[in-house]
């Protein structure tokens, strides 16, 4: 386990609390990211499966930060034959980012992901990726959604390490193996659906968080217990959860006040024994992708 001291970023120099930018739409985006930036927020998390980045770069624009104070993350869709979605070569990959430039209104992006091993090309997609950081378009290149495997399959054909891999983690889904994997090779862990737990999580027309909420219930008890004896939110309790266990979360909302509130998680440590309580809700449980009807996980289709 992580201890945290003043130290705010990760080894990739990453803010280690991310501002994230799924579901919501072009308007929603660009009030968000400059309502985040304006809260002390210099992490955002975009993607271009969002639909959103044109509005995600009008809010950083307009929220006034320079942009070296400003850590970006964005992901290439890298297509998906169940989904009809055409699989990305190596110049699509190329152009994508370019594009997802243009909407950012940005020269370069700090750290760019591929979003999910769904891609029989994942390994050309990847060179891809290592031929954007040289060009300066990229400072940073990782995955999403890989596993040991996955990742290994990188590492096999002989080229560059992943800088970071970001999963779906939480005290549900607690991905123990993939963990201590990533912390030995130095892949900086980060975790998104954090609050997936939550009887809150994406309940909006549409989100998708009914699916599997009746596994729910018991951790929820647990959770609602030692958020109310450290005196802090159950979303709070949450994302300093995943801190302590050493990776950078990401966090969102529409709601000025609890965009604000998301960032004030450096002012309190949950106990040894209140995170052992935590640990114990792990059931390897994914719920981020499950309206999908899949986990990403587990779909990678054999590389060519």
């Amino acid at each position: 386990m992580m201890e945290l001291s003043q130290a705010t970023r990760n080894g990739i120099d990453m803010p280690l609390v991310g501002f994230g930018t799924y579901q919501l739409s072009i308007d929603q985006a660009e009030f968000c990211v400059k309502e985040a930036l304006k809260a002390g927020f210099r992490h955002i998390d975009s993607a271009e499966g969002y639909n959103n980045e044109e509005g995600t770069g009008k809010g950083i624009k307009a929220a006034g930060v320079s942009r070296d104070e400003i850590f970006v993350t964005t992901k290439l869709f890298p297509g998906y034959k169940q989904w009809g979605a055409p699989e990305k070569t190596y110049e699509q990959t190329i152009e994508t980012l370019k594009n997802q430039l243009k909407q950012l209104q940005l020269d370069y992006v700090d750290l760019y992901l591929i979003h999910a091993p769904l891609s029989e090309l994942r390994l050309e997609q990847w060179n891809a990726l290592v031929a954007l950081k040289k060009s300066g378009l990229t400072r940073h290149i990782g995955v999403s959604n890989y596993n040991e495997e996955t990742i290994k399959e990188i590492l096999d054909a002989g080229l560059a390490q992943p800088e970071a891999n970001q999963v779906e983690f939480h005290p549900m889904c607690a991905q123990i193996d993939l963990t201590r994997y990533m912390q030995k090779h130095a892949i900086a862990p980060i975790a998104y659906s954090s609050l997936a737990p939550l009887s809150t999580w994406r309940m909006e027309a549409g989100q998708g968080g009914e699916v599997l909420a009746e596994k729910k219930a018991e951790s929820q008890l647990v959770i609602k217990e030692v958020a109310s004896k450290l005196k802090v939110s159950e979303a709070k309790l949450l994302l300093r959860w995943g801190l302590q266990h050493g990776y950078c979360v990401l966090t969102r909302s529409t709601k000025p006040e609890r965009i604000r509130e998301n960032l004030q998680v450096f002012d309190f440590k949950i106990p040894d024994h209140d995170m052992e309580c935590l640990n114990r809700l792990n059931q390897n449980q994914a719920f981020a992708w499950a309206a999908n009807g899949l986990n990403p996980m587990e779909v990678a289709p054999p590389i060519k």
